[in-house]
């Protein structure tokens, strides 16, 4: 809900509102590591770049970015932190904040999904803080419940919306061929080919988890345009119908991988029965977002938002080296104007 596309629109907010930028006190010791205050609530550097590191904005470059490059990016999860800012002082506001408990149960939930003690181990060998990562996950549960409690309410869906969507977006509902297949996974390959047989057998995927604690195990749906080389080969003339079809498994640096067919299915067009919750997702995805930043744009006209105008400004030559006079000189105008956590969208002017 609150993507790329929200913050971007409430960074151009910002920057518009740059023009018309109030005095302000001189920088304190406060101010030192704070890259932005939302009604007096600081959002400091070091969750702007644990955000950024996060997503990486630069690995796919395989280059070091450039100062405007960085600043762009700097800007639009500034801009995200910003509008996540923004919901959990509304949930505040209604006393319907994330709890301590919540936030446990979500950690715990994610934990789930790592057995034994991987998770830590995750988070050392990726240089992630714990701390800053609780930090980003309370902001997240927020955007969740603030979704949940706040804007669904206020959407209504009419089944003449569901349908007209349908019709005109009938091209996302056809679907390719594509195969429904087991796949199982483990370190050792005889647990693969033991948990093979079983499911011909029982057919039963649950009794299989059961059976085989240490093996992975699932039941997935592919388009045949998408399958893997790998994948294609191994299931290239197998028959789904076949009791004696004994499956494929492949061997790689992770571990060995079971394959067996369970199913072909055909090209169709799903009907708008069929389609319906799909439709429905899809068209209350879109309608939160709308709600979502109709709310934004005004909780960012009733609120005071300074932003440093080191990630507002942006210089014609700041990809050339840096000029210590010059800078010299900008810090000392800086100081005599008033620091640089600016006033940029106020709804009562302060100075």
């Amino acid at each position: 809900m609150t993507g790329p596309r929200a913050a971007s629109r409430l960074l151009c907010l910002l920057l518009a509102l740059s023009a018309a930028l109030l005095g302000c006190s001189r920088r304190s010791q406060d101010e030192i590591g704070v890259v932005a205050r939302v009604n007096g609530q600081p959002i400091r550097l070091e969750l702007l770049e644990f955000q950024y590191d996060l997503l990486r904005l630069d690995a796919l470059s395989g280059s070091l970015p450039s100062v405007g490059a960085l600043r762009e990016a700097y800007g639009e999860i500034l801009g995200q932190l910003i509008a996540q800012e923004l919901v959990a002082q509304e949930l505040a506001k209604r006393g319907q904040e994330v709890t301590d408990e919540e936030l446990a149960q979500a950690e715990a939930k994610i934990r789930a999904d790592y057995p034994d003690d991987t998770f830590a181990q995750m988070l050392a060998e990726e240089f992630i803080d714990l701390k800053m990562w609780r930090t980003m996950l309370r902001y997240l549960c927020g955007m969740e419940k603030f979704q949940r409690l706040v804007l669904r309410p206020g959407v209504h869906l009419d089944y003449r919306e569901v349908e007209a969507y349908y019709r005109e977006h009938l091209q996302n509902f056809r679907l390719p061929e594509r195969v429904r297949v087991l796949v199982v996974r483990a370190p050792d390959r005889s647990l693969v080919e033991k948990a093979l047989a079983l499911y011909r057998q029982q057919r039963n995927l649950e009794a299989l988890v059961q059976a085989f604690p240490g093996v992975q195990a699932r039941e997935v749906v592919v388009a045949k345009d998408l399958l893997t080389p790998a994948w294609a080969d191994a299931l290239h003339g197998g028959d789904a119908g076949a009791k004696g079809g004994q499956g494929a498994i492949l061997s790689g640096r992770a571990g060995h991988e079971g394959l067996l067919l369970l199913e072909r299915l055909g090209a169709e067009t799903l009907d708008i029965a069929q389609a319906y919750p799909q439709v429905e997702a899809a068209l209350l995805e879109e309608r939160l977002q709308q709600a979502f930043d109709a709310w934004l744009g005004k909780a960012v006209d009733a609120s005071v938002i300074k932003v440093s105008e080191r990630l507002l400004y942006k210089r014609d030559d700041e990809d050339l080296p840096p000029d210590p006079a010059a800078e010299q000189a900008a810090e000392e105008q800086n100081a005599s104007a008033g620091g640089d956590l600016p006033d940029v969208a106020s709804g009562n002017e302060t100075r």
